[in-house]
């Protein structure tokens, strides 16, 4: 297994980091398509155009034609709808990331090296619910990289940052198309909490259809390093934490 470097984001790192995040979240474009796809409404709605078009043209090519096409029209609504997203958080939080985590009370960004080269981001703010809980935030891991534990020792050190400034838990929200990010959660000891659902400003047609949950995970910080499921965090992985 590859050695692991966590360090504190800097200013170098800014294009590398945006870069990562955009890849990390563009892609669960087609999960979100199948995802709606797969939906009982969705699924009488195509079933009703296809017999209007069936009994509109007499054939059942064309209106299996035109169900395709209504397919790819929203399959490029939502892929636009999901864009707009990475791009509101690209000029927010991510565009101005020392500002953000470094220069802000509680908060912090690391990155993670392996060969030489950033593979995976996460950050960390207060949560908006309450001031004893750590929002984990903009968890990314590249895809060539995963399965190798990055993902847990980034948890890891948000845990600990957490516990160093008194937070009791550490929160954070993923869509219900990301499995393997829930299956990684709940493998260091999160848990569901809270389930909301995700709307995009102006695409009220892709939030009817979409209708994406949001799953809402916690994490209660242990007081003694070490407790819990974090101890496992790092095993078979070397760690190098620079603050």
């Amino acid at each position: 297994m590859a050695s692991c470097n966590i360090r504190r984001y800097e200013d170098s790192d800014y294009e590398t980091v945006r870069d990562i995040f955009t890849a990390g979240m563009s892609e669960a474009h087609s999960a979100n398509v199948v995802y709606m796809l797969k939906k009982t409404p969705c699924l009488l709605g195509l079933f009703f155009v296809v017999c209007i078009l069936f009994l509109s043209t007499s054939s059942f090519l064309l209106a299996v034609l035109g169900v395709l096409l209504l397919v790819v029209f929203l399959r490029h609504r939502v892929f636009d709808a999901c864009d707009q997203c990475i791009l509101s958080s690209l000029n927010s939080d991510m565009k101005y990331i020392r500002q953000s985590y470094l220069e802000s009370h509680n908060s912090c960004f690391w990155v993670a090296e392996s060969d030489g080269c950033i593979v995976g981001i996460v950050g960390c703010c207060p949560a908006s619910e309450t001031k004893e809980h750590l929002d984990l935030r903009r968890m990314s891991v590249l895809k060539t990289y995963r399965g190798r534990g990055i993902g847990k020792v980034l948890c890891s050190t948000v845990i600990d940052f957490g516990r160093q400034h008194g937070y009791k838990a550490l929160v954070l929200d993923t869509s219900v198309v990301r499995v393997a990010a829930q299956k990684l959660y709940t493998s260091i000891g999160f848990k569901k909490y809270k389930e909301t659902s995700f709307e995009i400003p102006l695409y009220s047609m892709v939030n009817l259809v979409l209708n994406l949950p949001i799953y809402h995970y916690r994490y209660d910080i242990p007081t003694v390093p070490g407790e819990g499921r974090t101890c496992v965090m790092q095993k078979n992985i070397f760690l190098h934490l620079r603050m």
